[in-house]
């Protein structure tokens, strides 16, 4: 029986019809956000997945994709889309500043997905937010303190054997190395060691526990993408679905790890310089002790305690970013050098002249003295840095000074740090590789930040300086022995290809690079 006119064809063509009007009117509402508001925003929408499209349909990564947007503007400020949310990219480097530095408090949070209560792990210092972040931030900061690093200085050392052994075997062989994989297995095995106190192997053995459960967590699986997604730009999406940010076989890793590890070591009485011997301190005391004291000492009255879950979320995100940011950064670095064979023989003789001062030795005083081996770690982060985009909220009502532009609260907020860093405005000739512009910090100033690949403000990485020393560490006991040149695919590359489905920068098909000895023994 009809319920409008006289047929049901009819009736079902008019629902229809009222539904796509229905449906047109919502989406221009959703998707006029910004110009009710006076700001510049892309206009190519494509509902349901707004301006970022070709990354969600897994067609480009996504930093390419915010590069595009960063691009197709000279404004200060650009607003766009996430599927059906707002978000505000910054192109300017002053305001850039403004927002994680001068006016920190307003924009405090990440705005990231986290959920503790669902998902226990998500409650690490990266995400969480307001006092919580603030307090945990304080508690772990004398963690990295330089003189911490220096004492655990030998066991970066120690992981750098299985390395030389591996290289050495390829060399020989003249086989080609994944320089990714490579560096990846071996910032594994220093996180493993200098994080937990656990002996792992993952270049000698690849199905290392530990490199496991890394891939796990990186490896672009429809699921890892998706969590992935939730976590840094549908946020709503993650809060709404409740959804976990590691899979159940990942979180009881962890979770196992850190128990058993910390159950041994009160049962035994057991000390170590490591950054698990310092969760103790706060899993009993806490607080962390800025001086050289690592042992458990009576709790501070005033002081909160950490929970397991909060020690395990800890040890989640500090094991995730001490491998992957650090095994990026020296993968591409190593393939800029084996590039340029100048700029490689240049560093070799820094590394030759510092070593032969020290007696021979790497120590963490002569890793600090390779200033041209950090220039050129600069310029590959310059280039490629780790995590493209930085994220923030805007925590309450804020007019960006020097116009009429007021943000209301809970605004997204995205920096492209990748786009900054690679724009010729910012750096003169931003494809060619030129460590020496490094050799004076003249980047950034109270006129804006044009380089932050470790964010800056209060919530700069607080790990800077040991992935600066693990990264250098990993160059110089490859350099100190071996000659790098580019594998046979990509000498014959115009243009490097990316995954698509990666979050931090990755060549596709690997970083394959050829070895040969410096010094060949007789």
């Amino acid at each position: 029986m009809a319920l409008i006119f006289d047929t049901i064809f009819l009736d079902i063509v008019f629902l229809i019809s009222c539904g796509a009007i229905a449906l047109h009117f919502y989406i221009q509402h959703i998707y006029s956000y910004w110009d009710k508001r006076n700001i510049k925003s892309v206009k190519s929408t494509f509902f349901p997945f707004g301006n970022l499209k070709d990354g969600f349909l897994l067609k480009k990564p996504f930093a390419e994709v915010m590069l595009e947007l960063y691009n197709s503007t000279e404004q200060p400020i650009l607003g766009f889309y996430a599927t059906t949310k707002p978000g505000l990219m910054i192109r300017d480097p002053e305001i850039v500043r403004l927002i994680l530095i001068r006016d920190f408090q307003y924009f405090h949070d990440r705005g990231v997905y986290m959920d503790e209560n669902v998902d226990p792990l998500s409650g690490h210092l990266f995400s969480l937010n307001g006092e919580k972040w603030k307090n945990l931030r304080a508690k772990l900061t004398p963690t990295f303190t330089s003189g911490r690093l220096k004492a655990m200085f030998q066991t970066f050392l120690d992981c750098g054997k299985s390395l030389e052994v591996y290289l050495s075997k390829n060399a020989n062989d003249k086989k080609e190395v994944d320089m990714r994989e490579l560096m990846a297995c071996f910032s594994t095995n220093i996180i493993a060691s200098v994080a937990f106190g656990l002996e792992s192997d993952a270049i000698a053995e690849p199905d290392d526990t530990f490199r496991k459960m890394g891939r796990k967590f990186f490896d672009p699986t429809f699921m890892n993408i998706f969590r992935l997604t939730c976590m840094f730009i549908l946020p709503h999406v993650g809060k709404f679905l409740k959804v976990k940010t590691v899979d159940k076989d990942y979180e009881a890793f962890i979770f196992k790890m850190v128990k058993d590890t910390m159950n041994y070591r009160e049962m035994n009485n057991i000390s170590r310089k490591d950054f698990m011997q310092l969760l103790l301190q706060l899993k009993n005391t806490g607080k962390v002790d800025y001086g050289d004291d690592w042992t458990i000492q009576s709790k501070d009255g005033n002081a909160k305690t950490l929970s397991i879950n909060e020690l395990a979320a800890q040890a989640h995100v500090f094991f995730l970013a001490g491998f992957e940011t650090s095994s990026t950064t020296i993968s591409f670095c190593l393939y800029f050098l084996a590039k340029d064979h100048e700029i490689q023989a240049k560093v070799q003789e820094e590394i030759d002249e510092v070593t032969k001062k020290h007696g021979g030795q790497i120590t963490y005083e002569s890793l600090s003295e390779m200033k041209y081996l950090e220039n050129c770690i600069d310029e590959t982060l310059r280039m490629y840095t780790a995590v493209p985009v930085l994220n923030r909220e805007c925590t309450k009502e804020y007019q960006i000074p020097g116009t009429n532009i007021t943000l209301d609260k809970g605004t997204k907020i995205f920096i492209p740090v990748q786009a900054i860093q690679t724009d010729a405005k910012n750096f003169p000739d931003p494809n060619v590789f030129r460590p020496e512009r490094f050799a004076t910090d003249a980047w950034n100033s109270e006129k804006g930040l044009k380089y932050m690949p470790f964010g800056d403000g209060p919530r700069a990485c607080i790990g800077l300086r040991m992935g600066k020393v693990q990264t250098k560490m990993g160059i110089v006991l490859i350099l100190s022995k071996f000659n790098l040149r580019l594998g046979d695919k990509l000498q014959n590359t115009k243009k490097l290809k990316f995954e698509v489905k990666s979050f931090t920068p990755a060549l596709e098909g690997g970083m394959f690079l050829k070895v040969t000895h410096r010094h060949k023994s007789p």
